[in-house]
């Protein structure tokens, strides 16, 4: 017979069997659910609460749930030992055939059979859109998509010293606004006779998040070397950032004017209207 492995390594295939067990009904399936995820021992499975605790637990009758144990023993998936008035409790425990068939499950999940055309099996495709060499289904590159991604990263705002948006810096750190942090900074900011980051730095997206590039999440103590290094590489952000701001080209002046057609109209008297019928062209 093949080596047990743990209850906490099997659990899954363990409920996996009760769950796609058509004899046992809704009551006795939530009570061994219950207490294979809440009191079951991470090596043998066992567990002791009371009847009316497991109750409590689902919502369930003590009797209702002895009933429900009854079943789970007899399906074979439980021992159940019953507990006397004088202070021994009851225990459960998965039985050795249920822990074997568990095992066996496990260990023929954790068998990883490699795909390959020359043994055989369906041909997965690469997850890249290049051709490889590496076996898998040939797919022709998407040159749509690629397009698109092309056009995404040209058109993404810039950080300062650094590629596009989602790019780190390795001297600075993304702070999102609106948290503590940045009641910090601000802080500190004010303390230096600076204004706040929402003033001095543009908003920068990075994982779905809007917030700040900084030189670290929280300020260092003040008078401190660490903080004057800080302090010296904001000032340098902040200076990159509104010179980058400078230097954007303009917005194109769009210049209004009124079609030719109505600047004709006006020129006609208010109370001049066009006639209508037979004397259009009376004058």
């Amino acid at each position: 017979m093949s080596e047990l492995l743990p209850f906490c390594k099997i659990k899954l295939q363990y409920l996996l069997e009760m769950v796609t067990d058509h004899e046992l009904d809704d009551n006795a399936l939530r009570v061994a659910l219950y207490l294979a995820l809440a009191h079951a021992d991470h090596e043998t499975g066992e567990s002791r609460p009371s009847f009316e605790t497991i109750g409590a637990a689902i919502g369930k009758h003590a009797k209702s749930v002895k009933r429900a144990l009854n079943k789970v023993e007899a399906a074979g998936y439980m021992t159940v030992e019953r507990g006397t008035n004088k202070g021994k409790s009851s225990r459960y425990r998965p039985t050795e055939a249920a822990m074997k068939r568990a095992t066996e499950r496990r260990r023929e999940g954790d068998k990883v059979v490699p795909l390959s055309r020359a043994k055989g099996g369906q041909s997965c495709p690469q997850s890249g859109t290049d051709l490889s060499s590496k076996g898998g289904q040939d797919r022709p590159p998407n040159r749509e998509q690629e397009f698109r991604k092309e056009r995404g990263r040209a058109s993404a705002p810039d950080l300062p010293d650094e590629g596009q948006s989602g790019g780190t810096r390795p001297d600075l750190v993304f702070v999102p606004r609106g948290i503590c942090f940045v009641r910090d900074w601000d802080a500190r900011l004010a303390r230096e006779g600076m204004t706040t980051l929402d003033r001095s730095l543009p908003l920068s997206p990075h994982e779905h998040h809007l917030g700040f590039w900084l030189p670290a999440r929280t300020p260092a103590p003040v008078d401190s070397a660490e903080w004057q290094a800080q302090l010296r590489l904001l000032r340098d952000v902040i200076h990159q950032s509104q010179v980058g701001a400078c230097a954007a080209p303009p917005a194109p002046r769009i210049a209004t004017f009124a079609p030719r057609q109505m600047q004709c109209a006006s020129r006609f008297p208010q109370d001049v209207a066009p006639t209508v019928g037979k004397n259009r062209h009376a004058v």
